[in-house]
């Protein structure tokens, strides 16, 4: 990238000249402590995205901190509607029946567990794989289950496919299932954006954790199934 000439002089060569340029035409982006993406996808993925509360300021904290409590309780009280446990961005059916009182009330706050279980999983891996040990811990507790969002709106869908009585049917239940999948797409995306501005990580290596964790959470549903 740089070259000495005959006068003793160094240049720049026409890639350094390259990367020059494009440094000095993205000098504000890569000051901004706010990461934007220019592919294609991920702004199309970023319209889906409420960066208002993942990157949250001191205002907007608060609503942030409500938001993501609403979001548990309500997801705690539909995964309990439709006797589903819950597993990273799974949804087990279980039959409670067959377990004993306090593996009953466990299962039934299954939602809330999962909701620190995955955050201190997700933590844990940017820590030791990315060395991402810093002071946004809290702030990106607080907005983690953003996260969670797209799956709500799942459980609401399902709760009223359960209602109608249309579950049963082998076209909804096709329907329904490709819904949980669309949606969870979603919330890998709002993960992977999460790590990537909260975390200081690529977002490559912010989706290689996010899709890492859900093939993961997939094989556990998987093998215990079998």
């Amino acid at each position: 990238m740089i070259e000495q000439k005959e006068d003793k002089k160094y240049y720049l060569t026409k890639l350094g000249i390259y990367a020059f340029n494009s440094l000095k035409d993205n000098i504000e982006t890569i000051k901004a402590p706010n990461r934007e993406f220019t592919s294609l996808i991920f702004e199309k993925f970023m319209v889906l995205t409420s960066k208002r509360f993942i990157l949250f300021d001191k205002k907007d904290r608060i609503y942030t901190l409500i938001i993501s409590v609403g979001i548990i309780i309500l997801g705690t009280v539909l995964s309990f509607f439709n006797g589903f446990t819950s597993l990273l961005l799974f949804f087990v059916d279980i039959n409670l029946e067959n377990f004993q009182l306090i593996y009953q009330i466990i299962l039934n706050l299954s939602f809330v567990l999962n909701f620190f279980a995955f955050f201190i999983i997700v933590e844990t891996i940017s820590r030791i794989l990315y060395k991402k040990k810093d002071s946004s811990t809290l702030n990106f507790l607080i907005s983690f289950a953003l996260i969670q969002f797209p799956m709500i709106l799942y459980l609401i869908i399902h709760s009223f496919f359960e209602v109608i009585g249309l579950n049963s049917v082998n076209a909804v239940n096709f329907i329904d299932k490709a819904l949980m999948i669309i949606f969870q797409v979603w919330s890998l995306w709002i993960l992977s954006y999460s790590l990537s501005v909260k975390k200081g990580l690529k977002i490559e290596n912010s989706l290689i954790i996010s899709l890492l964790l859900h093939y993961s959470g997939f094989t556990i549903i998987l093998l215990t199934l079998v």
